[in-house]
């Protein structure tokens, strides 16, 4: 969590002296908190941070912590991320497609998915002649 408030610091051109300056809170105590995790940190901490940021602290934690990461598929409304997808083979090969390259470590969003059903509903020409050659290669 260190990188995230540090780099978030650098980007305001704002320093942990000057962050002490603002708050009121010692450097020392500043530079301890940044080498813990941010759920270890004091609301004094927190608030001292947000004071040099000239943010609410709550928007600073929503900033700051990594948002966790679902993907969501429900086959009984035939959902990937909330899209439907209505046909229910175009579903399954989507869900199959996602959940393969989820696997390899690709977290798709709610655009991915949108994407994925408008070029599996209009599939543009060029990539369809392009994925003909690589079947009719090795033919």
């Amino acid at each position: 969590m260190a990188n995230a408030i540090l780099g978030y610091l650098d980007n305001q051109r704002i320093s942990i002296n000057e962050v002490s300056k603002k708050s009121g809170v010692a450097v020392s105590t500043l530079d301890n908190a940044v080498k813990k995790p941010i759920e270890n940190w004091s609301i004094r901490v927190l608030d001292a941070f947000a004071i040099a940021l000239n943010e609410k602290p709550g928007n600073l934690l929503n900033r700051l912590q990594p948002k966790p990461y679902t993907l969501d598929i429900n086959d009984d409304k035939q959902t990937i991320q909330g899209v439907y997808i209505p046909d229910k083979e175009m579903y399954q090969q989507i869900r199959f497609a996602v959940e393969d390259n989820h696997l390899e470590g690709w977290n798709p969003t709610k655009k991915d998915i949108k994407f994925l059903l408008k070029n599996a509903l209009n599939p543009d020409p060029k990539d369809m002649e392009r994925i003909d050659r690589i079947w009719n290669e090795g033919r």
